[in-house]
């Protein structure tokens, strides 16, 4: 069994059909998120500012997940089928997973643990500015 037939039988994704403005329309919500992180990030609200960009590259990496014909169940989830639908056949870099994941990791952080930092705030947000212009390219093709 492959890692996404294992994840459908778990019941972490399952096959469903999206029109192309519903995954165009879940990319434009990332785009959204990671303009109000830069606007946090400026009122020196880093907290807000770190889970806003990670809100950023969820919906940027769900609309590929739309286009691909699946939803996810889980954040844990999204990031595992991305990596097999997306960065195993080469159509993403591995750059985008790492995004993902370290974006997923610094906002449990700062959502449940009050850890976050200037610093992991604005290289999140460079991260996922730079992810999300690669996704662009997918979602547009």
């Amino acid at each position: 069994m492959n890692k996404i037939e294992d994840l459908i039988s778990r019941g972490k994704i399952k096959k469903c059909n999206f029109s192309d403005e519903m995954y165009k329309k879940e990319f434009r919500v990332g785009v959204k998120d990671l303009e109000s992180a830069k606007v946090s990030f400026e009122a020196e609200n880093y907290k807000w500012a770190t889970i806003q960009a990670y809100y950023a590259i969820f919906h940027a990496a769900r609309a590929l997940i739309y286009k691909s014909g699946y939803r996810e169940k889980s954040h844990g989830a999204l990031k595992d089928i991305l990596k097999e639908l997306y960065v195993k056949t080469n159509k993403l870099s591995m750059s985008i997973y790492i995004s993902l994941k370290n974006g997923m990791y610094l906002r449990e952080a700062a959502d449940y643990n009050e850890k976050y930092s200037k610093e992991d705030a604005e290289n999140i947000i460079i991260s996922i500015n730079k992810a999300l212009k690669e996704i662009e390219k997918l979602i547009d093709n």
